[in-house]
């Protein structure tokens, strides 16, 4: 990756943008934000370019600081490489080098990328691996909000 600062931009078209300072704050104040818009508004795209202007994310690494991923699921492969391919257009860098994607057979990431789209089903998996993931009871799951 280059060394030139990543230039993010926001489409002022999009509710999510339009409420991006707001949602920064919320981002910045807590763990854990939920928010809800209609189809179309931005939630998909914008938020994690939010979190890489927030300062997260590998590239915003500061040296001897432990790098965190910004991670992203979709329900569905075709979902997850295709936001990964329209937030790192947006975003004017190659696939993979800032936003890439994992599903299962393809993996779209460079060590050093930021933000990782990929399946439920890939997170689900990377969390029984990852060391720094804290094992959760049995009783909890997760579902869609759109699933039927």
């Amino acid at each position: 990756m280059s060394d030139t600062p990543l230039q993010i931009d926001f489409p002022e078209g999009l509710p999510v943008s339009a409420r991006r300072d707001e949602i920064m704050a919320a981002m910045d104040q807590h763990q854990v934000i939920i928010v809800c818009g209609e189809t179309g508004s931005g939630k998909t795209t914008q938020l994690p370019k939010i979190a890489l202007a927030l300062g997260r994310g590998k590239l915003n690494a500061k040296p001897g600081e432990r790098a965190r991923m910004i991670g992203h699921t979709q329900p569905r492969r075709i979902a997850a490489s295709s936001v990964a391919k329209r937030i790192a257009e947006e975003l004017k860098t190659p696939l993979g080098e800032v936003v890439g994607f994992k599903v299962r057979f393809q993996d779209r990431l460079s060590k050093n990328a930021s933000v990782k789209l990929m399946t439920d089903g890939i997170l689900l998996a990377e969390t029984q691996t990852d060391r720094c993931c804290r094992p959760t009871t049995p009783s909890s799951s997760t579902r869609h909000t759109n699933a039927a």
